[in-house]
């Protein structure tokens, strides 16, 4: 398991965010730089799985896969999911501050990795 915080984004939330967040020295993939754009929603979950990311989304099906994936006890490595205020250029910093917050803490020792696994932190 990697010992810090990394996230992977889909295609409903802004470059922005991968962009600023970088410039925090953060680690985030968005999915087109994996050709991953046009995946299906459990494709981009297996993804963020299997590279042990936190998935950031504001897409309403990865709260039902999230239930599929408890009730299959497939895990996974954590859901951000952004409330549909954040939509749009406005949210992106709110959006941003909440992952640098946790990126943060876990980097500190005042959270840990394991605490984000098979959940989701409504960001917002």
């Amino acid at each position: 398991m990697a010992d810090e915080l990394r996230f992977y984004v889909d295609t409903h939330i802004s470059k922005q965010v991968a962009l600023q967040l970088r410039q925090r020295a953060i680690d985030i993939i968005r999915c087109e730089e994996v050709g991953m754009a046009e995946a299906s929603d459990e494709a981009h979950l297996e993804y963020a799985a299997n590279t042990e990311r936190v998935l950031i989304s504001a897409d309403q099906d990865f709260l039902r896969l999230h239930r599929r994936w408890l009730d299959a006890n497939k895990k996974h490595y954590g859901i951000f999911f952004c409330l549909n205020h954040l939509q749009g250029s406005h949210g992106i910093g709110t959006i941003v501050e909440e992952c640098a917050f946790y990126f943060d803490a876990v980097h500190a020792g005042a959270a840990s990795i394991e605490e984000f696994e098979n959940n989701v932190i409504y960001v917002g």
